[in-house]
């Protein structure tokens, strides 16, 4: 299986989702990395009480965010002993399920336990969501695409607020265990002066933890453009900021993201972008967008723009969540995300933004396809 081949495989385990058996679950939750859902569920179906994978990896290293589909025709199965991904009669590859953190058990010295605060993501990124709310909800004006309040509400697995001091608490222990290289902190939608202020605590508890005057890794906040908002950011010594600017075609962000475009334009999102990049250095900010929700012309156009200016982009694969505004609609095929993250990869290769792979790499997450491409670029 070529390098392409396998990008187009994820692609279609992401849009398609997975099917599997009893027996290729076996061990979850004990020897291997089961969900905890510290955001979204990315999932086809709601699925309280069963125990799925988080993600899982290909051979070549290619990690796949696991997203369960009881209708779907790709399985995982144990065959001749060997879990691997099948079609039919057909084996495609190979599925290595990661290996569960020691401290998802362990408790703080508060008493909570661990992995309701934060989650491991892919195969090393710290993961943290500060703040598993978003006010939109309330008007319904949430993002067509997000499922933040309903995926809490189903399955209670995580802390709504997490205390500071046992989010360094649990930093320390999966850094300690090899667990971890990055962070990546995330909320919710709130005023941007307490969310600056409570990353701020967040990060130098994290710093404090591992002995460290700066921290590998990425906060995703609210949008802002102040510049010494920016620079309190920076000076907390972690290293790449993000914005969620979601979709790139302005009209329909607006019609996607109705509560946040009233919030924050698009033009805002762009500047926040570049002002970021003046600040944190080219290569250490990145616009985050939901891939296959716009028409890859305009999708092509943002990753030009966002490079153009020294910014790497994340573009999530989008598949219909449970609980949120598009459920049950159907995404783009997986040889439309193949053709365009190959030409978006193109985009960002030729435009020479520094990779950023010392806070964000492509075993962070397996709900993204522009790592892999930039992974045949020699780009790692």
């Amino acid at each position: 299986m070529t390098g392409v081949d396998r990008i187009r495989l994820k692609a279609e385990l992401l849009v398609e989702g997975i099917n599997p058996t009893a027996e290729a679950l076996h061990g979850l939750g004990a020897e291997f990395k089961e969900q905890n859902h510290g955001l979204f569920g990315w999932d086809f179906v709601n699925h309280v009480g069963t125990h799925l994978p988080d993600d899982f990896v290909l051979t070549g290293g290619t990690v796949v965010q696991f997203r369960y589909n009881p209708s779907s025709s790709y399985t995982m199965e144990l065959r001749d002993g060997v879990r691997v991904i099948a079609r039919g009669d057909e084996v495609l590859d190979t599925a290595t399920l990661i290996r569960r953190p020691r401290f998802y058990d362990a408790t703080t010295e508060s008493g909570a336990v661990m992995r309701r605060i934060a989650q491991v993501g892919g195969e090393d990124c710290f993961f943290v969501c500060y703040q598993n709310y978003c006010a939109h909800f309330a008007g319904n004006k949430e993002c067509a695409f997000c499922n933040l309040v309903p995926t809490k509400k189903t399955y209670h697995s995580v802390l709504s607020k997490k205390e500071v001091r046992d989010i360094g608490e649990v930093a320390a222990a999966a850094f300690a265990e090899g667990m971890c290289n990055h962070i990546l902190l995330t909320g919710g939608c709130f005023s941007h002066q307490k969310e600056i202020a409570l990353v701020a605590s967040i990060v130098e508890s994290i710093r404090e933890a591992l002995g460290t005057d700066t921290v590998p890794g990425t906060i995703l906040p609210s949008a802002t453009t102040g510049e010494d908002d920016l620079k309190r950011y920076r000076d907390t010594g972690i290293g790449a900021i993000g914005y969620s600017m979601e979709i790139w075609d302005e009209a329909m962000y607006r019609a996607i993201c109705p509560g946040k475009s009233k919030s924050t334009s698009h033009d805002e999102f762009f500047a926040a972008i570049e002002r970021a990049v003046r600040i944190f250095g080219a290569g250490s900010v990145y616009g985050v967008l939901v891939m296959g929700l716009e028409p890859r012309d305009s999708f092509l156009e943002g990753v030009k723009a966002l490079s153009g200016i020294g910014a790497n982009v994340v573009p999530f694969v989008w598949s219909p969540n449970p609980g949120s505004r598009l459920e049950g609609h159907r995404a783009p095929t997986g040889q439309w995300y193949t053709e365009a993250i190959t030409e978006a990869a193109d985009i960002v290769h030729d435009a020479g933004v520094p990779s950023g792979t010392a806070n964000h790499c492509y075993r962070c997450d397996g709900n993204s396809l522009l790592h892999d491409a930039l992974r045949l670029r020699g780009i790692v």
